[in-house]
């Protein structure tokens, strides 16, 4: 395991260095975009990873696609961030933009609410990107794992990604 960053909850490895684990799961980018590394968004609390590990994700669409079948956890009224639990367990939070809540909700639609279940690929929510880009710091979205302090190990894939087509983690349990 990778322990070089600092962060609570660090369990990034390379392709080379992969943890002994008993399963792989590819997770599906929940956004069209491009993958970066979770320490190229401009806030301590995602670099220290106090939400998890994970990546970031600079969007090119408009839509928040489900990864996974699951359940809403977490949906606030302002819909810039979204915590999801997949069937298996795992927890994941989707922050739409950096600072997005100044927006007061204002550029976001929720589609999903907070408690109800949705299938792989339906839409959650929706964001208008060119308000996003002139409102806010940046619009790079992180997507932390919450509960990847009970992983093994996670891998980025940093390449172009379409919504629920291409993975963009893997996770190592």
């Amino acid at each position: 395991m990778n322990t070089t960053k600092m962060g609570l909850f660090n369990r990034l490895v390379a392709a080379n260095s992969l943890p002994t684990h008993n399963k792989a799961i590819d997770m599906l980018s929940p956004l069209s975009g491009k993958i970066v590394p979770l320490d190229d968004v401009p806030h301590a609390l995602f670099t220290a990873r106090m939400f998890g590990e994970g990546i970031a994700i600079v969007p090119s669409g408009y839509q928040v696609l489900a990864p996974f079948a699951g359940s809403m956890l977490h949906f606030p009224e302002m819909a810039n961030q979204l915590r999801l639990k997949a069937k298996n367990g795992l927890q994941l939070q989707i922050q739409l933009g950096i600072d997005s809540h100044l927006m007061m909700g204002e550029g976001f639609k929720r589609v999903v609410k907070q408690g109800e279940q949705f299938q792989q690929g339906q839409i959650l929510a929706e964001f208008n990107l060119v308000k996003m880009k002139k409102t806010l710091p940046s619009i790079l979205c992180p997507v932390t794992l919450l509960n990847s302090d009970k992983i093994k190990g996670l891998q980025g894939h940093y390449f172009q990604v379409i919504a629920v087509e291409d993975k963009m983690l893997t996770v190592y349990i």
